[in-house]
C-alpha cells in the first residue's frame, strides 16, 4: 500500500518511460475517503506539480477517470471515464504523441476508455509510476495494487 503524503496532491511513485510503451497495473482495493479519491496510473513530464501529464485513475464513486494537462501550469481536463470498481486493471499507452487509456477485468483482453486518447506534445522522456489522492484534505488515502508492469 502506498500512504498519500499530502492530501490535496497525487504523490507518484515513478520509474522513466522513453518513447512509446505502457504502464499497467491491477488495483485491488482503494480507501473510500472520497467518491473523487484516486489510485491508478499517471505518465508526467517532470515532478513539478504544475508540469503536463496523462493518467488513469480509479475512483470509489465515479469510476476510472482520465486526466491530464497538456502544457505547464495549464487546468488540468477531466475527460468522461468509464464504470469499474476493484478489482480492475488500467493502463496508461502512449505511441508517438497520442496516449491512450484502457480497462481490463483479467489484465489479457483490454478496453480503451471511451474518448481517452488525446494528443499531447511531450517530450519523449516522461516520469511513470503510480499516482493516489485521498481527495480530501482531512484524511489520508491508500490503496493497494499488484501486477505492475511497465513497458
Amino acid at each position: 500500500m502506498l500512504p498519500e503524503k499530502k492530501a490535496s496532491s497525487k504523490a507518484p511513485k515513478n520509474q522513466a518511460l522513453n518513447g512509446d510503451g505502457n504502464l499497467s497495473a491491477h488495483v485491488t482495493g482503494q480507501s473510500n475517503t472520497d467518491a473523487w479519491a484516486k489510485a491508478g496510473l499517471m505518465l508526467r513530464q517532470s515532478a513539478d506539480p504544475a508540469a503536463p501529464f496523462y493518467d488513469v485513475l480509479l475512483t470509489p464513486g465515479n469510476g476510472v477517470n482520465v486526466q491530464y494537462r497538456a502544457t505547464a501550469g495549464a487546468n488540468a481536463v477531466q475527460l468522461t471515464g468509464a464504470p469499474a470498481t476493484p478489482p480492475v486493471y488500467v493502463r496508461v499507452a502512449r505511441t508517438s504523441n497520442a496516449f491512450t487509456a484502457y480497462t481490463s477485468a483479467d489484465g489479457v483482453t483490454w478496453t480503451a476508455v471511451p474518448n481517452s486518447t488525446v494528443t499531447l506534445a511531450l517530450p519523449s522522456a516522461l516520469l511513470a509510476g503510480l499516482a493516489i489522492t485521498s481527495h480530501n484534505v482531512t484524511a489520508l488515502g491508500s490503496a493497494t495494487l499488484d501486477t505492475v508492469s511497465h513497458t
